[in-house]
């Protein structure tokens, strides 16, 4: 069985048939061919780590693969740091993180935390049953409303913000790694709302700064020059899809885990400080995003595979967080896994630069959750809905019992 046929697939059997996929490929090798063509797969740790810190050989520049017909596609990924690499791809991090701070990060923690009570007191009153899609009605609206304020986006528009994150990460075919000239097409539709929104919050800013990113990156300078708003706008776009979708679909896989694993939720309940170690398994047992993506630059053998230069090299980090040469028994979800660095954020350079923010997003969120709601679980008699893209793996709704008297 190979990739193109599990986006027909139900969810349940379609995640069983992904990982036999991956646990069969991962015992032939450490990297094979794909069924695409000029396209390979890397199914174990040690060369996924291989892939993801040489960017010398395996690039992050996905431009090429851009139609030439698709400019504002171009203009976005000018500034995305996953997009580019060294020496521009350096410059551009360190400005980011000069005004993307640790401190920044943690003096976010009360307003995350006052933004997930209001949340659930929204959507409590909203379901007198108890019955509430956490992820539609709380995980979502929590990170893109977190990564709006960040940037300063009017509070009329988060609606608008997430919306466009969602669409941007399901205009690709389920089964492509890359996306076809149909998606480039409708994401070069979709970037001309996208671009034209920020190029007038961008022209805001400079005139009006505020006490926001979009601000903070309006008066940064790379080669002693001020970024443009091309620039600017791909840093953005880097944050809207990496910053909202990842952090919402891992809150619903935790509390997916914990739900079909009893023992594990118990143990939760009564240490809720292990919450970290959860959240740290889960993000080795069912990443929210299953790969990562580079060309190769050069010809290069990959445990005596040979990938020519300018093939499609996809990390599978679905498989590598899995793999038997890292991690005993890693098919197990075990809470109590002594906790070697998984690849669910990537590593080297391109290692996600929200991570931090996200782990904070997602312990705030499930603290708040559980202490609310210590004894939820998943709503069975209602449809849970999950992404169709292979790259993500978790819900997009997940209904949910808030308390045993609804059982």
């Amino acid at each position: 069985m190979e990739l193109e046929s599990f986006s027909t697939m139900p969810y349940d059997k379609r995640v069983v048939a992904f990982y036999d996929y991956l646990r069969r490929r991962r015992a032939e090798g450490a990297a094979g061919p794909s069924s695409r063509p000029a396209a390979f797969e890397v199914f174990r740790y040690a060369e996924g780590v291989q892939v993801l810190t040489d960017h010398a050989t395996f690039s992050s520049d996905m431009t090429g693969a851009i139609s030439a017909d698709q400019e504002q596609l171009a203009q976005a990924a000018s500034g995305h740091l996953a997009g580019v690499d060294p020496p521009r791809h350096t410059l551009l991090r360190s400005m980011v993180s000069s005004v993307f701070t640790p401190r920044v990060i943690a003096d976010m923690e009360p307003r995350i935390t006052l933004l997930a009570e209001q949340l659930l007191d929204r959507a409590a009153a909203g379901a007198p049953d108890g019955r509430i899609d956490i992820v539609h009605d709380y995980a979502a609206p929590l990170t893109a409303t977190v990564i709006a304020e960040l940037f300063g986006i009017p509070d009329a528009d988060h609606e608008k913000f997430a919306g466009w994150a969602d669409m941007l990460l399901g205009a690709k075919p389920p089964e492509e790694v890359v996306a076809d000239a149909a998606a480039q097409e409708r994401i070069g539709e979709l970037l001309n709302q996208v671009l034209g929104y920020f190029l007038a919050l961008i022209d805001d800013r400079r005139r009006n700064p505020g006490d926001d990113l979009i601000t903070g990156l309006t008066r940064a300078e790379i080669d002693d020059r001020p970024l443009s708003a091309e620039e600017i706008i791909g840093v953005v776009s880097m944050f809207l899809l990496a910053g909202y979708l990842p952090s919402s679909v891992l809150i619903g896989n935790v509390l997916m885990a914990l739900d079909g694993h009893p023992a594990a939720f118990a143990a939760l309940r009564e240490r809720p400080e292990r919450l970290p170690a959860v959240v740290e398994e889960v993000l080795r047992w069912r990443p929210p995003l299953a790969r990562d993506v580079r060309v190769a630059t050069r010809d290069v053998e990959l445990d005596g595979v040979l990938i020519p230069a300018g093939s499609t090299v996809c990390v599978w980090l679905a498989s590598v967080n899995r793999d038997e040469r890292r991690w005993p028994d890693p098919e197990t979800f075990d809470i109590d896994r002594p906790h070697a660095s998984n690849l669910a954020w990537g590593r080297g350079i391109h290692h996600c630069l929200g991570s931090a923010l996200a782990r904070l997003e997602v312990t705030v969120a499930l603290q708040t959750l559980l202490r609310r709601y210590p004894d939820l679980r998943v709503d069975r008699e209602r449809e849970v809905r999950f992404h169709p893209s292979l790259g993500i793996l978790g819900p997009a709704r997940l209904p949910i019992l808030t308390s045993r008297a609804t059982q």
